[in-house]
């Protein structure tokens, strides 16, 4: 049987790198729900006339993603610029339910388990998932872990806007799902919150 592990939680948690790890431990597949946004926002960007209900996006068994036929690296996504607009864009009822959809037939045209990431995967995407876990970390560590990961092009400042834009949208906002179990590694590096959470599933 398929099972599906959810992590969510605010900027700086390390829900990618962490989830990367738990899915190659556990032989599934990984994907970080950000990426979509971030496709989406760096399409509407490029193609200003273009409409909503005018996107498909695929993603392939290797994480590789289409969207209208285009595809992207990742130095024209990850940029100050791109993370705002996707910010933005994510307060879109219209974007999420694309990215939902897009998830979902991900999700059933795998073979494996699936490890995602995000800010609504439990609680939204995937509100059934056979494990949810929420990653929490303080400002401070948060804001200087962004920093370090961009290189500066994100501040504390940034992640704390970002926080109360992810948690007081309309729009799936950010909140803990039910039933996750909650870790805070605010003093935990990334090999000791894998390590916790490999624990908690071998107890589950």
């Amino acid at each position: 049987m398929k099972r599906v592990i959810t992590i969510d939680g605010p900027s700086g948690v390390g829900k990618t790198t962490i989830g990367q790890e738990i899915a190659t431990k556990l032989n599934y597949s990984f994907f970080s729900s950000g990426k979509l946004y971030r496709y989406v926002a760096k399409y509407l960007d490029d193609e200003k006339n273009i409409k909503f209900n005018e996107i498909e996006i695929i993603i392939d068994n290797d994480t590789n993603c289409v969207i209208n036929n285009q595809s992207y690296k990742d130095e024209q996504l990850y940029n100050k610029k791109i993370n705002n607009y996707s910010s933005e864009i994510a307060k879109d009822t219209a974007v999420r339910e694309l990215i939902k959809t897009t998830l979902l037939n991900y999700y059933e045209d795998i073979d494996n388990g699936l490890v995602i990431e995000g800010r609504d995967m439990g609680s939204v995407v995937f509100p059934n998932a056979d494990i949810k876990f929420y990653l929490d970390a303080d400002e401070e560590t948060r804001g200087k872990r962004r920093e370090n990961q961009s290189g500066s092009q994100e501040t504390i400042e940034d992640v704390i806007q970002r926080d109360h834009k992810d948690m007081n949208r309309e729009a799936s906002p950010l909140v803990i799902p039910e039933n996750a179990i909650i870790i805070d590694n605010s003093n935990k590096s990334k090999a000791e919150t894998v390590d916790e959470i490999i624990k908690k599933l071998k107890l589950l």
